[in-house]
């Protein structure tokens, strides 16, 4: 009996060696495991994870698979890069799951090209119920030719994501930085949107099609609509929804803007200010100054890229809100003093805003 229970528990460590999650190192360098970042993804199984060292890869189309995390080696965006060039998209999620995690790496320069969902998504394409964690991400200069200049979420794709900034993102049809189409619900939390931009509708965030985005803490600031929401755009029976969220300065386009089809854009303690086509307008212009809603200066005192401050007694802040409106933690992802009460340096309307780039 002895032997037997001797022999079972053998086996059994074998079976639980052989289940025992690995990191695969990818260093260009040639010190890890593998060379670039498809080929450490391709080696994972479920439960592993990858860990990327520092430095820009320049690669494209990368698959990536559910169970699987991906991971800088730092953890931030700042020391790891993937470089497109152009070339293609730089990620395809298809079918990955909420298991499969993306965290702290740059998406640079991701172009996706075509029609559809071919091309959607230039720096991110979520299909087929795809939703993996995506945080702590950088994604500039990213392009699509329909939707999605940074991310593109369709077919139930709903990818929580967190503490990302998107900056400088282009879609030609919509949706700049984010476009979510076909019963897509992605919640974006500490969200950072400055100067993405489409000829299209929807500047920084386009939700078509069933989908209902929502947004916590995030700040839309300086981008561009050619059609409607220089901020945001709704359609097709779709209901984001926007809880201390920033608006502000859309450079072409309504701050924000839902169709009347049924869809509806919902807001709770959102500034929505100084945007080049209105503020509160349309669909959403009974809800200013409800539920903490305001149309007040942010009074900025630096709006460079990650490094957005505001005054001490900037309406944004917890105990200034105009209407004594308890909005805790503040308005907007990054409610950071960086001047005095008024020291604001930063131009209060649009106009200003825009004559400074004439």
């Amino acid at each position: 009996m002895s032997r037997l229970f001797l022999l079972f528990a053998v086996v059994f460590l074998l079976l639980a060696s052989g289940a025992v999650a690995k990191t695969w190192l990818v260093d260009m360098g040639g010190s890890g495991d593998v060379l670039t970042i498809q080929a450490g993804i391709d080696s994972a199984s479920a439960g592993d994870t990858v860990r990327v060292m520092s430095g820009t890869y320049n690669e494209h189309d990368i698959a990536m698979k559910s169970g699987v995390v991906l991971r800088s080696d730092t953890m931030s965006p700042i020391h790891c890069t993937i470089d497109a060039q152009g070339l293609g998209r730089v990620m395809l999620c298809d079918g990955v799951d909420v298991t499969g995690e993306i965290r702290g790496i740059k998406f640079l320069n991701g172009y996706a090209s075509g029609t559809g969902n071919d091309g959607s998504g230039g720096g991110i394409a979520c299909l087929n119920s795809s939703s993996p964690v995506i945080s702590t991400c950088y994604f500039q200069s990213n392009i699509a030719d329909v939707f999605g200049g940074a991310i593109y979420c369709d077919d139930n794709s709903s990818p929580p994501t967190s503490f990302c900034s998107f900056h400088n993102n282009e879609a030609a049809s919509g949706g700049g930085a984010l476009g979510c189409r076909t019963n897509s619900e992605p919640y974006v939390y500490k969200g950072t949107f400055v100067w993405n931009a489409t000829s299209g509708d929807g500047g920084a965030v386009h939700c078509a099609d069933n989908s209902s985005m929502s947004l916590t803490s995030c700040t839309m600031l300086n981008n561009s609509a050619l059609g409607y929401g220089g901020g945001l755009y709704a359609v097709g029976n779709s209901q984001p929804s926007l809880a201390n969220c920033l608006v502000a300065f859309s450079q072409d386009g309504e701050g924000v803007w839902a169709v009347n089809d049924n869809s509806f854009a919902w807001c709770g303690c959102t500034d929505i200010f100084g945007n080049k086509d209105g503020d509160w307008v349309g669909t959403t212009a009974a809800q200013e100054g409800t539920l903490g809603n305001i149309s007040a200066d942010p009074a900025f005192c630096d709006t460079a890229f990650m490094g957005i401050t505001v005054e001490s007694c900037s309406p944004c802040l917890v105990g200034y809100h105009p209407d004594g409106y308890d909005c805790d933690p503040g308005i907007g992802a990054q409610p950071y003093q960086g001047c005095n009460c008024g020291e604001a340096t930063e131009p209060a309307t649009w106009g200003s805003i825009k004559s400074l780039y004439r």
